[in-house]
């Protein structure tokens, strides 16, 4: 009795078919983004031109002061712009103000920029959720190449609130949220790698 071969093609486009949020092979970036800086560039890529891939998610972090607005509200969005790349910015600070923007040679028009105020965990899940709905839906019938890139910057993490922390505000009672909001904040970051 002859046995048919085992066809892994077919098996990879049945199971990425069969389960919606799976998908096979490789997913290497197309696009890269500078940081402004060729050390900081070649630290984090080996090459001194390349620094934030687009469809990954990637964190500065540091001590307040260090630059991290700089790079990421300033240079990255630059350098993006530079490469028709729409920077849409979630400034939980309320610290971008747009003479200091246009200083940096950003181009603040609202068709080259996006920045929204932001306070929420949950605000900046929705936003990014609801964005990316009308995205997919818009470029839906286009090839990778001829969709419009975006990069998302959210400036930043750590000033981001929980529900939790409005309420203790609000009750005069800030004992803090034991724990909820780096569970909350993980939600988000896990949420933003599989959109």
């Amino acid at each position: 009795m002859v046995q048919k071969a085992f066809d892994v093609s077919k098996f990879r486009k049945n199971l990425t078919k069969a389960i919606p949020a799976m998908s096979s092979g490789f997913n290497d970036p197309k696009d890269w983004i500078s940081t402004g800086n060729h050390t900081l560039n070649y630290l984090m890529t080996g090459d001194f031109g390349r620094g934030v891939p687009l469809g990954k998610v990637t964190m500065f972090a540091g001590e307040s002061g260090a630059g991290k607005s700089y790079i990421c509200s300033g240079n990255l969005v630059r350098h993006a712009q530079k490469l028709d790349i729409l920077p849409v910015i979630l400034d939980s600070e309320n610290a971008l103000d747009e003479e200091w923007l246009r200083s940096l040679g950003i181009d603040t028009a609202p068709d080259k920029l996006m920045r929204f105020g932001v306070s929420m965990i949950d605000e900046v899940a929705k936003f990014i959720s609801e964005f990316m709905k009308e995205y997919k839906e818009a470029y839906a019938d286009l090839p990778y190449e001829e969709q419009k890139k975006v990069l998302f910057v959210i400036d930043s993490v750590g000033m981001l609130l929980t529900p939790t922390d409005i309420n203790q505000f609000e009750a005069g009672d800030m004992k803090g949220d034991m724990g909820r909001k780096a569970k909350a904040l993980t939600a988000l970051i896990l949420s933003l790698i599989h959109i």
